[in-house]
């Protein structure tokens, strides 16, 4: 396996697998994932620049959506405690 998937191996399941097979998804299929509503979806796809429109077609690049949904996670975290040292002074 290519990168460091296979430190996860026992944690993937098969939709997982074949989400990893798609380059690009439909924003049904990326909320059914990522477990998110469709303004949500829509709003964080556009914000991380992964929305590709062909016509009436919408696709996520699902690569540049995961990437930012990383970010978000390690900006979460510190925005957190910022935010609490801020309180206590």
């Amino acid at each position: 396996m290519s990168g460091c998937i296979w430190r996860f191996s026992d944690q993937i399941d098969d939709v997982d697998v074949e989400m990893l097979r798609h380059d690009f998804i439909t924003l049904r299929d990326g909320m059914e994932y990522y477990q998110l509503n469709e303004k949500p979806m829509i709003r964080m796809a556009r914000e991380a620049g992964s929305v590709y429109k062909i016509g009436k077609m919408v696709r996520v690049r699902r690569a540049i959506f995961e990437a930012y949904l990383r970010e978000i996670m390690k900006r979460s975290p510190n925005e957190k405690q910022n935010k609490e040292n801020e309180d206590m002074r």
